[in-house]
């Protein structure tokens, strides 16, 4: 079958949130105070001490995840398709989280986006059509 074009936009998608999911990541992981992401400006408003666990979360989530959703969603597995939904939802309710403990900045306008199209494009009729759902 035929790969839709929806398809292909949703592996760059995925690539890019991966992209941003591993610098972002190993930044914090580098540097767990958060300086080098301008977030150790919000330290005291979060119930962490670090973030660390924040980097571990970006690398594995958004980062690996990612990159396994766009082989999984390039070849065809089913399982790729629920997951995908499964992530932008994350993603939206990330972004709103966000917004909230930070304020609103172009990264969470950029993600928000990219989780609002990677929904659009699931629900696609070419792109449910190649899953079989």
């Amino acid at each position: 079958m035929v790969r839709p074009s929806g398809l292909k936009v949703l592996v760059i998608l995925e690539l890019f949130i991966a992209s941003l999911g591993i610098a972002s990541g190993l930044n914090l992981l580098a540097d767990p105070s958060g300086k080098g992401l301008g977030l150790d400006v919000i330290i005291d408003k979060v119930p962490l001490d670090d973030f660390t666990l924040l980097g571990i979360w970006f690398l594995i989530i958004y980062g690996f995840l990612p990159v396994s959703l766009a082989y999984g969603l390039w070849t065809g597995k089913f399982w790729s398709w629920t997951v995908a939904m499964i992530l932008a939802i994350v993603e939206l309710i990330w972004v709103i989280g966000q917004i909230y403990f930070v304020g609103m900045n172009i990264w969470q306008a950029i993600i928000g986006v990219i989780a609002l199209l990677t929904l659009y494009l699931l629900y696609r009729p070419s792109v449910k059509t190649y899953f079989g759902t």
